[in-house]
């Protein structure tokens, strides 16, 4: 009687515990996901995009490399420049002036994917070349072009991001046709090593 006792009250201690401790746990893991919510770093930048239109290849930093059948690649196709799909290696500044000295270069492309509404995906990197900052921030995502604001994915980086994650928030700051345009990027990073 006293062994099946014993062994009762060991039980019921060992569950005690284990529950405990999975509860502490549990707890942790929820205050850290709450603290994942500030972001560790924010950066604020402009992405100069000038397209090439067959006059401006000195100034050009954009160029259209694959198009619909029967358009050109000089200028964008017609409805809404679905099939579109353009390279760039565009100057990051500071501030919203294209003349001011650049911070590094906003490489990889984008590409016109709807048929109904004027909305582009973006793959690129920023490549920091500063003396305040050194790597690469990688960016993915949907930018459906009429809203005020858009989001894409912070997806990773390099030297003083390596490993970065985060959103970037982007607004076009300046549209001058289909030559050139200027987005303002904020960034925010949730994950900075």
């Amino acid at each position: 009687m006293k062994t099946a006792k014993a062994s009762f009250i060991l039980t019921l201690l060992f569950f005690f515990f284990f529950f405990f401790l999975f509860l502490s746990s549990s707890v942790e893991s929820i205050t850290e996901k709450k603290a994942l919510h500030k972001p560790c770093k924010t950066l604020t930048l402009y992405f100069h995009d000038i397209i090439y239109d067959g006059t401006n290849a000195n100034n050009a930093t954009s160029a259209i490399v694959a198009a619909p059948a029967g358009a050109n690649r000089t200028t964008l196709s017609g409805l809404m420049h679905f099939g579109d799909v353009v390279v760039f290696d565009d100057p990051i500044t500071m501030d919203n002036n294209l003349h001011s000295p650049a911070v590094g270069r906003a490489q990889g492309l984008y590409l016109y994917d709807r048929k109904d509404v004027y909305t582009s995906w973006f793959g690129f990197s920023f490549v920091f070349n500063s003396t305040e900052h050194k790597g690469t921030l990688n960016f993915i995502g949907a930018d459906p072009l009429m809203e005020k604001t858009r989001e894409v994915s912070v997806v990773g980086g390099t030297g003083d991001f390596f490993m970065s994650r985060g959103v970037a928030t982007l607004t076009t700051d300046a549209f001058e046709g289909s030559v050139y345009f200027r987005l303002r990027v904020d960034i925010k990073l949730y994950e900075c090593y």
